[in-house]
């Protein structure tokens, strides 16, 4: 038993030191004609500022931070941006790397015309073109490095998909799959590894009751409610402000786990289902943030959106299937009662602290 909970301890403890950047992938579109290609990137200013990029606990800036910079603080911003993209994203055509010129096209309006995203994010556009011709098929690299968010590139094709880049990874632009499985692969992503805050809340929810009854109905509860959040943000029906989600999200993690001491003693599921619900919401509108760079409406936005939803289910269902088989067998002892109310006191904590964290 007390192997048990110096494991659980050590982990937790770790994943409050795993917060990262909130933004995590960068989202861009490729076209391309007889003699020529564009790449159109929606660069996250966050990755513009190596201030921000690189403290492991700073939120994303938001439309208004940007807004605000003017052009003295603009300037260094478009600096690094095209700095960061020509360290990160390598073009070839054939084996010879394509040299590129980026232009900002936000800036021939004054004040800027950026980017109105789900969430109010800090976004600048940026335009890759070529300086010569290509001389054959063109590849794309995404090299590797430490904190390198995903790229996402909407390509052409037949079936108008999607290329997924890990840092890394590298791609012919005449060989993808389709949007709908990188829809699901990010919406699975952005809980397993990525989101240690909805790991945790689901992880509250297990602990609720070692029952598939009541741990079906919260399930459905917490799904039923991200599902009409993340819904309207990405539509862009709601425009959640983030510096105030971030916070409820993690305020949740210790609401849930709190609220296994006291639903441990009763029977009536209501008032958990409620707030399961209630959280469920916000943490919906978490994941519209989380996906605003690339999930947007137009063509094949229900696709991707019940893709990407399903792609959290799945994350989700891992996560309780997984807390099922480790404590299969010892789930009736002392024992397993104890790491209970251990884990629901840690989860509580790191809850709490997460939320003084992003109100700083």
């Amino acid at each position: 038993m007390k192997r048990f909970i110096s494991v659980l301890l050590v982990w937790l403890a770790a994943s409050v030191a795993a917060h990262a950047h909130i933004v995590t992938q960068l989202y861009a579109e490729w076209s391309s004609t007889r003699d020529s290609w564009k790449i159109d990137v929606q660069f996250e200013a966050g990755y513009a500022d190596p201030a921000i990029r690189d403290s492991p606990t700073a939120p994303a800036p938001n439309r208004e931070w940007l807004l605000e910079k003017g052009e003295a603080g603009w300037k260094p911003l478009r600096t690094e941006a095209e700095r960061y993209l020509r360290e990160s994203l390598i073009v070839r055509s054939g084996d010879e790397i394509v040299d590129w010129t980026a232009s900002f096209p936000d800036f021939s309006k004054s004040p800027p015309d950026f980017p109105k995203l789900l969430t109010n994010g800090a976004y600048m556009r940026m335009i890759l073109e070529p300086d010569s011709p290509p001389v054959g098929p063109i590849s794309i690299q995404w090299t590797q490095s430490a904190n390198r968010p995903t790229l996402i590139l909407k390509a052409p094709d037949k079936n108008d998909g999607y290329l997924s880049f890990n840092p890394g990874d590298t791609h012919e632009l005449a060989s993808f799959r389709g949007s709908w499985w990188v829809s699901f692969v990010q919406g699975f992503l952005h809980v397993l590894p990525l989101g240690w805050d909805h790991v945790l809340f689901v992880l509250g929810l297990f602990f609720y009751r070692r029952k598939w009854k009541p741990l079906l109905h919260q399930s459905l509860a917490f799904t039923a409610a991200h599902t009409v959040t993340l819904g309207l943000a990405a539509a862009g029906v709601i425009r959640p402000p983030g510096h105030w989600v971030e916070p409820l999200i993690a305020l949740s993690l210790a609401a849930v786990a709190l609220e296994n001491f006291r639903a441990s003693r009763s029977n009536n599921e209501l008032p958990c289902l409620a707030i399961v619900f209630g959280f469920g919401l916000v943490h919906g509108l978490g994941f519209a943030g989380a996906l605003s760079s690339w999930l947007k409406p137009g063509d094949g936005f229900r696709p991707a959106l019940l893709s990407a939803n399903l792609g959290v289910e799945a994350a989700q269902a891992v996560i309780l299937a997984g807390a099922w088989l480790i404590t299969l067998g010892w789930n009736e002892t002392k024992a397993y009662r104890i790491f209970r109310s251990v884990a629901c006191i840690g989860i509580a904590v790191i809850g709490v602290a997460w939320t003084i964290q992003r109100l700083g």
